[in-house]
């Protein structure tokens, strides 16, 4: 695998071996349970299982940011929610322009991110010597 040199960290993966390593989880996953996780990105082919997108891991790739407005009804948002917040019968629609920023204010979503962190590098070493 090929590393990046940069300034700040020469550790760092580049972006395909970045991208490598995600596909490779999401490929682990979705083998190690099919009825949860699927890797093809199509609709009609998820069958009401988590589509696992490693495709944001490219220079080019676009994504769509928290709390950005969707073009749908309702002015819905793109929502971050702590974990405990995921649960079934959980309503997209009450996530709106209006109510984001209420929401926002008591759940804290972001408040552990930073600590959260860890070097891509050893994890992908980690994963090269657990290769199944």
């Amino acid at each position: 695998m090929s590393w990046c040199r940069s300034r700040s960290d020469p550790k760092s993966p580049d972006w395909d071996t970045a991208k490598m390593f995600a596909k490779e989880i999401c490929r682990r996953l979705a083998d190690a349970e099919p009825d949860l996780y699927v890797l093809n990105m199509a609709k009609k082919e998820r069958g009401g299982r988590i589509f696992l997108d490693y495709l944001r891991n490219d220079r080019t790739a676009t994504a769509v940011a928290p709390l950005s407005p969707r073009a749908r009804e309702g002015a819905t948002v793109s929502m971050p929610l702590l974990w405990p917040q995921v649960r079934t019968g959980l309503d997209p629609k009450k996530f709106t322009i209006r109510t984001a920023p209420a929401l926002i204010k008591k759940s804290k979503p972001w408040a552990d991110y930073a600590k959260s962190a860890k070097p891509l590098r050893a994890a992908i070493e980690r994963l090269i010597k657990s290769k199944s």
